[in-house]
């Protein structure tokens, strides 16, 4: 394993955002707003991108920070499933986000042993002799690309506050952008290593976060300075999101007064806008 800055900055990001989302939801005592489908979807990605997951007969460091992130990235993904479907079971997904979620996994499994033929034949190499781990790889790859849809709609369509903040989504996106720079540091490094399947499909899903980013970003701003009222279509303005989840008619989901607190009915205004964004979503005052 070739380690560098940004490999570990990256990891360190990724199992941050992670963390920080755990804690957000124990902390709310809520999973509101979180895509339950876009979580079943990293599971899926972990679990199939690390079978060949073993305990090496002899530790040291490199094969120990392995196992540490690849235990990690499958276990956290289940518990936080298991928050949400047992602790704070709350799912407000439409059928347009299930489908979404299917075509997902659909069009990686298709998708996984054409990227893996064309890569092969680029580089003059027959098909991988582990054909079954490698196939796996490639499914994850291009699954994890997509695995936000999800959730982008789910936001999309929600009204009423939810746990997650710009921290995560701040963690998330550093997360495929230190990733890129990986990616850069070995091909223009003394590697000279280019992946072209984890590169390209990488290099989508970064565009996807920073394109959501930049939509909570304005959602936040227009809050915080002028005042304005907040609703679903301000997710058109994004470059990319916009043209994937734009629908005719897009059904709100039901406001409450505070589904973080659902306990809460002394009347006291908790910072929320009438259409689910906060008056600021880090506020923890």
């Amino acid at each position: 394993m070739n380690l560098n800055i940004f490999r570990v900055l990256a990891d360190l990001c990724h199992i941050s955002s992670k963390c920080i989302l755990i804690y957000a939801i124990h902390h709310n005592r809520s999973s509101e707003g979180v895509s339950l489908l876009t979580q079943v979807l990293y599971a899926m990605v972990f679990v199939t991108r690390y079978l060949d997951l073993t305990l090496p007969s002899q530790w040291h460091a490199d094969k120990a920070y392995l196992i540490f992130f690849k235990l990690f990235y499958i276990l956290s993904s289940f518990y936080i499933i298991y928050l949400m479907v047992k602790v704070y079971a709350r799912t407000r997904e439409k059928e347009k986000s299930w489908k979404l979620a299917a075509w997902s996994v659909l069009g990686a499994a298709i998708g996984a042993p054409v990227v893996l033929a064309i890569d092969a034949a680029a580089r003059g190499v027959s098909y991988p002799r582990r054909w079954f781990i490698d196939t796996c790889w490639a499914f994850s790859i291009i699954l994890e690309s997509v695995c936000v849809l999800p959730q982008l709609v789910l936001l999309r369509q929600t009204r009423v506050p939810t746990v997650i903040d710009s921290y995560y989504l701040l963690t998330l996106g550093s997360y495929r952008a230190l990733y890129i720079f990986n990616w850069l540091y070995r091909g223009f490094g003394p590697e000279k290593f280019w992946d072209p399947i984890s590169d390209v499909f990488g290099v989508i899903q970064t565009l996807l976060y920073i394109d959501f980013a930049w939509v909570y970003y304005s959602r936040q701003r227009v809050k915080l300075r002028h005042g304005g009222i907040v609703d679903e279509q301000d997710l058109q303005k994004g470059w990319f999101i916009g043209k994937l989840l734009t629908s005719r008619a897009v059904v709100p989901q039901d406001e409450e007064a505070d589904p973080l607190n659902p306990e809460s009915t002394d009347g006291r205004t908790h910072g929320w806008g009438r259409r689910g964004i906060s008056v600021s979503a880090d506020d923890t005052s």
